[in-house]
């Protein structure tokens, strides 16, 4: 595994940090925050789906 795979796994692995807490703070915030919550929880989702795509070597 050379570095930038490594960057890659390490990045995973905080992101898969940072969902798991956003869910978590997601049921504690108000009903009216929430949509504003979910945005960057999609962001972070989409994130994963690029880098998973990456590791598996779909881009070269």
């Amino acid at each position: 595994m050379d570095g930038v795979d490594a960057l890659l796994w390490t990045l995973m692995i905080i992101g898969a940090a940072v969902v798991v807490g956003s869910l978590f703070a997601l049921r504690a915030l108000p009903r009216d925050l929430r949509p504003f919550a979910i945005v960057p929880l999609g962001v972070v989702l989409a994130g994963f789906v690029v880098g998973f795509l990456v590791l598996a070597g779909v881009f070269g």
